[in-house]
């Protein structure tokens, strides 16, 4: 396969990477606007009461937020030009037309990189954020009456955000690790 069609298929596979990148952009939004609501619903002052799970829905739309964030800044990574990846990405090679050039092996590793960003990041923190908004909608008649006042709902929220936000970090650091060189 020539140079110029390896480039090709390398920009074909870059507009995909895009893509994932627009669309872990969007659902970071989306969280972050459920975040903010959540944070204004916490400091209404009609509001006596909230699910008995708001404070773990709270702290779970942290969490997949920052999964989020995290998936976007290393999508935006694997759309830069050979010569500006970092030494992580791969091994440096010897000759430096190596370096600027894309070859048949860097196509697939952009792949399964862009496909191990997606599957490792993106779709968990989809899936946490979804039990997160079913959490924040349980009634409390469905949790046996169980409600919890809006003052202690304003004091396990924070904890929940670090916890889960600790969380995040510590799970995005082994996710990461097929990144890091061997």
């Amino acid at each position: 396969m020539t140079p110029e069609r390896i480039e090709q298929f390398g920009d074909q596979l870059r507009a995909k990477i895009a893509s994932k990148f627009t669309a872990s952009t969007f659902l970071a939004g989306f969280s972050l606007t459920v975040l903010t609501g959540q944070i204004a619903i916490l400091w209404q002052a009609d509001v006596e009461v909230l699910s008995p799970f708001f404070s773990f829905s709270v702290g779970a739309v942290a969490g997949a937020f920052f999964l989020f964030v995290v998936a976007v800044i290393r999508l935006d990574e694997l759309t830069m030009p050979k010569v500006f990846w970092e030494p992580w990405h791969w091994k440096p090679t010897e000759t430096p037309s190596d370096d600027v050039n894309l070859r048949y092996e860097d196509l697939w590793k952009l792949k399964s990189m862009m496909v191990m960003i997606w599957l490792r990041l993106t779709i968990p923190a989809t899936f946490i954020s979804a039990v997160a908004l079913v959490a924040m909608l349980i009634p409390s008649k469905l949790a046996l009456g169980f409600t919890v006042s809006v003052p202690d709902s304003r004091m396990w929220a924070p904890i929940a955000v670090v916890v889960s936000s600790a969380i995040a970090a510590v799970y995005c650091y082994c996710a990461a690790k097929p990144f890091r060189p061997d």
